[in-house]
């Protein structure tokens, strides 16, 4: 099996990122995304590479906090498909969550079977993800006809920073921030 290489994406993947992501937005597979958005955002993926220096694929690690980060737009081209490109991205996301110190990883997919092998499970409350559905979710054209199954690894975050207050969470601890200086 062909080995791919897994490295930060640069500027200069963004019109690959862009395509792949977009090829898979007709059918709802992913999320429609900008161009100008993949350009400000360039710093949250990660590319897959052939030894040939072929585009392959993407992923992206997006950061809530310490409790939570997505992975999101992680994706092959068809010619990558069972050529370790996938794990190999999703791989260098969760390590760099681990930089991060970020105790749980979230997803939305169609196809489970595939993250199960790297310590994902379902959760069937959606409502324990309030950062992602205040984020995203809410301006989904399928908020109330999703069909992508919610998956973590790691605990289920007891804290949110992007809108509790408009999620009912009763059992939502708060998040304890100390800010030195006066700004803030």
């Amino acid at each position: 099996m062909p080995r791919a290489d897994i490295r930060k994406a640069t500027l200069q993947d963004a019109a690959n990122i862009f395509e792949l992501v977009n090829s898979l937005s007709g059918d709802g597979t992913l999320l429609r995304r900008q161009y100008a958005e993949i350009c400000e955002n360039v710093r949250d993926f990660h590319v897959a590479l052939s030894e040939g220096g072929i585009f392959l694929g993407c992923g992206a690690l997006h950061l809530y906090g310490p409790h939570l980060a997505e992975i999101r737009s992680i994706v092959v081209t068809p010619e990558a498909k069972g050529q370790g490109a996938g794990g190999g991205l999703l791989k260098a996301l969760h390590a760099e969550a681990d930089l991060h110190g970020v105790l749980t990883t979230c997803l939305f997919t169609r196809i489970p079977d595939f993250f199960f092998h790297y310590g994902y499970r379902t959760t069937m409350d959606r409502t324990a993800l309030p950062d992602k559905i205040y984020k995203d979710c809410q301006k989904c054209p399928r908020l109330h006809a999703c069909d992508e199954v919610a998956m973590i690894r790691g605990p289920v975050p007891r804290v949110a920073v992007l809108g509790p207050q408009k999620i009912r969470q009763p059992e939502l601890v708060p998040l304890q921030i100390a800010f030195t200086g006066t700004d803030h």
